[in-house]
């Protein structure tokens, strides 16, 4: 292996060395507690920006309702672990995936017979359903309450009640389901889904089935959202129906948009200024949504290729002299 292939490997490993061992080496910095919840948070909607790019940023759907598949999870996650008398966290994830999925396939099997702005008011509609069942069905979802009292995932042995346990899972997660969507991306299926974002047309033309094309991505993205999912239900220990709102999906959105769509850094990297404003920035000052939404508006104008499209137009223009 060249030198040059090497250095994606070892900035992988470097991160992840990085992220993992974060509480133990920021142990004597004052707020490293604080630090290590936001960013656990960071990487929980990291994987929902992650999945929500694989249709905006790759297959090109831009969806309007992907926190309906976030909100399944979470609130499968937190039912499954009531329901069974179990903390297991095979049984928590497996429940969010498959009930995230199914919702999915479900939504999906009408959405993408629709493309463009008729596509996106559709999954709109659909995850207004979705809100609506969850705001409703107080004897299972606790309604406007909410699902309290979520209790945190146990794994062979292991106990993930402690923050920093649970900040591990989270990390471990966060770097399974970025490999899973590196793998997607570039292999021959996901190049399919970039040649049905750039020409849907000439891809049937070549063969190629297009509406199960995009209901497999639209699946896929469902499933990996509704993990995420499953992981705020045990962060937070609450789920309600503001985690299926379309505020939620609008997050999401922003921050695929900000970092870069169709890149694997850019919605992480979202997520982390999207979380950094929130949760941070708030802290300190009061309107600091008013600068979410000038910063959203700026890139939409001004960078619509993000934090990561700017960054590598830097580096070409470096380059070139």
């Amino acid at each position: 292996m060249t030198p040059a292939r090497l250095v994606r490997p070892a900035a992988f490993v470097a991160g992840a060395t990085f992220l993992y061992t974060f509480p133990q080496w920021s142990e004597g910095w004052e707020p490293s507690r604080f630090a290590t919840t936001v960013l656990r948070d960071i990487l929980i909607f990291a994987i929902l920006a992650l999945s929500l790019d694989l249709l905006v940023g790759h297959a090109g759907l831009p969806s309007l309702g992907h926190a309906a598949f976030y909100g399944a999870g979470a609130y499968a996650a937190a039912i499954a672990g009531q329901r069974f008398a179990t903390d297991d966290l095979l049984v928590g994830l497996a429940s969010a995936i498959a009930v995230a999925a199914l919702l999915a396939l479900l939504i999906g099997f009408f959405a993408v017979r629709a493309s463009g702005i008729f596509f996106l008011m559709l999954s709109l509609a659909f995850a207004q359903l979705v809100y609506a069942a969850a705001f409703q069905a107080t004897d299972l979802t606790g309604g406007s309450n909410g699902f309290a009292g979520v209790r945190r995932p146990t794994f062979l042995g292991w106990d993930f009640s402690a923050s920093t346990s649970l900040y591990s899972l989270t990390v471990v997660v966060f770097l399974v389901v970025l490999a899973i969507v590196w793998r997607v991306t570039n292999s021959t299926y996901g190049r399919a889904l970039s040649g049905l974002r750039e020409n849907e047309r000439r891809m049937r033309a070549l063969g190629y089935d297009t509406r199960a094309l995009k209901l497999s991505a639209f699946v896929l993205a469902g499933a990996l959202a509704g993990v995420a999912g499953a992981l705020s239900a045990y962060a937070f220990r609450f789920v309600s129906p503001n985690d299926v709102a379309l505020g939620r999906s609008i997050d999401a959105f922003v921050m695929v948009l900000i970092g870069g769509a169709g890149t694997l850094a850019g919605p992480v990297i979202g997520a982390g200024v999207v979380l950094y404003i929130d949760r941070v920035l708030s802290s300190a000052i009061g309107y600091s949504q008013t600068i979410l939404g000038v910063v959203f508006i700026l890139f939409v104008l001004l960078a619509r290729q993000g934090i990561v499209g700017l960054s590598r137009a830097a580096y070409a223009r470096a380059q070139r002299r």
